[in-house]
């Protein structure tokens, strides 16, 4: 967990009177109250062994929802023949992957258990996908090639034992161009984040180049705030807030969860599908880059850790 969740879930712990003990260097958090003690070890320590395995790969996520007839994004699973042998002989493999390409057109590979949007592709040629398949089969046992949606905004739910606690919609990062600045300048004037995901999007644009006055330019195709996308509240008299809602509580029922967060896209073509369910719950970015972000995020914890100890 990050420094400042830690110091969030001390402080409403306190309020709740709930004692806190450190363990195995500050990865395990033993909570106490009441003669009962739960552990936070990254995840809280709420919801079912199997629930959490199944959220944890998208895969399987896929097939659960599916068999519940939930909208959800198609995947269609490649194991890595090395690994999962009993599963598939590695000239299969190539099958799937260009039934999948050719089908499609155009394919988003990704592996199974990722997270953050790392290791995520997205692929228009076999070229980039036989690469991107390649390179995530080094690392992973499984991964799943999904159609291409052409979204036109992402959303997330912060679900907890079937109430919808907050939905906030996603807006991928982008600059607005001036006709005087190149893309490196106008880049320079937004607050994103510092890490890898967001070098490598950038590294992808040619950063020289200087948009047209009120030309927007995408600096990435995913809607991860670890990429610097922005995020916005929305509340219940957005035309689409009880339909997000209802697909969040089928869904977060469907496999079983108690604490989640589920992520669902609105496409072009004004259809909803669930893109994928977490259950390891963060609201780190979220709580600096929102208004009241940091209070929203207080009140989930404070609700978790009330349902923790019912």
């Amino acid at each position: 967990m990050k420094k400042e969740t830690i110091e969030v879930i001390k402080r409403i712990c306190k309020e709740l009177n709930i004692e806190v003990h450190e363990l195995s260097y500050g990865w395990i958090f033993k909570l106490s109250k009441d003669n009962k003690i739960r552990y936070i070890t990254g995840n809280f320590d709420i919801n079912r062994t199997s629930s959490s395995k199944i959220a944890s790969d998208k895969y399987a996520t896929y097939e659960v929802l599916k068999s519940q007839n939930i909208p959800i994004i198609k995947h269609t699973m490649v194991f890595n023949p090395e690994k999962r042998k009993r599963y598939v002989k590695e000239n299969e493999i190539w099958n799937i992957v260009y039934n999948e390409f050719n089908k499609e057109g155009k394919v988003v590979v990704k592996p199974n258990f990722g997270f953050e949007g790392k290791g995520v592709f997205l692929c228009d040629t076999i070229e980039k996908t036989e690469k991107a398949v390649k390179l995530l089969l080094d690392n992973n046992t499984s991964i799943s090639i999904c159609p291409y949606y052409d979204i036109e905004r992402e959303y997330r739910a912060f679900y907890l034992n079937g109430e919808v606690l907050l939905i906030y919609e996603k807006n991928k990062p982008s600059v607005i161009g001036n006709g005087k600045d190149n893309i490196r300048t106008l880049v320079e004037n937004l607050k994103l984040p510092k890490n890898d995901i967001v070098k490598n999007n950038l590294s992808k644009l040619d950063m020289e180049y200087i948009p047209k006055i009120n030309e927007k330019v995408e600096l990435s195709w995913k809607y991860n705030l670890h990429g610097g996308a922005t995020a916005k509240v929305i509340g219940k008299e957005n035309k689409l807030y009880e339909e997000i809602e209802k697909l969040a509580i089928k869904s977060g029922k469907a496999l079983d969860m108690t604490f989640a967060t589920i992520d669902i896209i609105n496409t072009k073509n004004n259809e909803l599908y669930v893109l994928e369910i977490n259950s390891g719950v963060a609201t780190g970015i979220f709580s600096k880059i929102v208004e009241n972000g940091k209070k929203i995020s207080e009140d989930i914890y404070k609700k978790a850790l009330v349902e923790i100890f019912k």
